[in-house]
């Protein structure tokens, strides 16, 4: 985290994240799914560019029962800031590695048996027993085995004394989409397959297919645990879904004009001449880049917030600058602050936007912020 320095910042490009508007997002998010079913928060990517721990933190304190991370090393980073809560690694986890699985205990998802037999001999070493999670791949086609095999896999598992199956998992491919014929497809093979594996294992296991998509628009898929990620942060799965539950963006990006200088008609500005002044030019040229993770393709295209006004950006985003048209504001000074992302006055800037003008999604906007850009916490 960086501090205050009076006024200002010791970088004049940072993320602004609002833990407020966070626990807000997840009190919503949690007061839907009920007592019943667990919210498991999902923070990888370093919760999405918001900072896993952080993000962590707050999200326990507000309904969360447990995290969903993509790698081991994203748990390990968890758990060595004292995050004890339930922690699960969303991808299968390759060999070699069940060592520090097992000793941080984190509960992987498995989809191999060779995997799961390495998992037994090292969980039988530390003394400790190994919960996981089977993945079944009901249509996404990236993880997880077969329905079809899916018996066979869990009836291997019992005979195991150090390996425990907690839970099964699947992922939808189309909860984004206004069509829902293959979301229900997955839904019902799902349901079809547990029932199995349930009555084969002889009691409940923890049951798990819904996202932020699904939980907006399939409450039939919440069975006893759901995994939300973009929504918690405030932003929709898809603008079509938007206000359905009603959250807020945790993220801003924020910097300031380091320098102004005007140009005459004719100009060329940034690398590659892509951009010629039309007329006497007010430039303010701005201290972040795509090495931070803002988009190269807003080159030309893109806009910020100055004074409450959108203004473009002409030229080529830089790796650490870029240049926008300041023109039409007469009374704009060096130091002014400027918003990328987020709100200013009365405009406001979302991710879907940027993600727009990138042709690009808003997952990657926010998971892209590199960690070049110091994160100011707003409690």
């Amino acid at each position: 985290m960086i501090k205050k320095n009076g006024n200002e910042y010791l970088r004049p490009a940072y993320l602004e994240i609002d833990l407020k508007a966070l626990a807000s997002n997840v009190k919503k998010i949690k007061r839907r799914l009920g007592k019943k079913i667990e919210l498991l928060a999902v923070v990888k990517a370093d919760g999405y560019g918001h900072g896993a721990y952080e993000v962590s933190k707050t999200a326990l304190r507000n309904g969360a029962g447990s995290f969903g991370v993509a790698f081991l090393e994203e748990g390990i980073e968890l758990r060595e800031n004292g995050i004890k809560a339930p922690i699960l690694i969303l991808s299968p986890e390759c060999y070699v590695r069940e060592k520090k699985l097992i000793e941080y205990d984190l509960q992987p998802v498995v989809t191999d048996l060779d995997f799961v037999n390495d998992l037994e001999k090292e969980a039988k070493k530390q003394n400790k027993i190994a919960q996981v999670y089977l993945k079944m791949d009901t249509g996404m086609r990236r993880y997880g085995i077969e329905p079809s095999l899916a018996l066979a896999f869990v009836k291997r598992i019992q005979k195991l004394k150090n390996v425990k199956l907690k839970g099964i998992l699947s992922q939808f491919s189309t909860t984004e989409d206004e069509d829902r014929d293959f979301a229900e497809k997955q839904l019902s093979i799902f349901k079809k397959t547990v029932k199995k594996i349930e009555e084969l294992n002889g009691g409940r296991l923890i049951r798990s297919i819904a996202n932020s998509g699904a939980f907006l628009k399939l409450p039939q898929s919440y069975f006893d645990q759901v995994r939300v990620g973009i929504l918690m942060y405030g932003i929709y799965p898809s603008p079509k879904l938007a206000k359905r539950v009603e959250v807020n963006p945790v993220m801003s990006l924020k910097s300031r004009l380091v320098q102004i200088k005007k140009v005459e008609k004719g100009e060329s500005v940034g690398y590659g001449r892509t951009f010629i002044t039309k007329r006497r030019t007010k430039i303010g040229t701005i201290p972040l880049g795509y090495a931070d993770g803002y988009p190269w393709q807003l080159s030309n295209q893109g806009e910020v917030l100055v004074k409450g006004k959108r203004v473009p950006i002409i030229g080529r985003v830089c790796m650490d600058a870029f240049m926008v048209d300041l023109t039409d504001l007469p009374e704009v000074k060096t130091g002014e602050e400027v918003v990328l992302l987020g709100k200013q006055g009365k405009e406001k800037i979302e991710a879907h936007q940027i993600a727009g003008w990138a042709k690009s999604f808003s997952y990657e906007i926010v998971s892209r912020m590199g960690k070049r850009l110091p994160r100011v916490y707003l409690k």
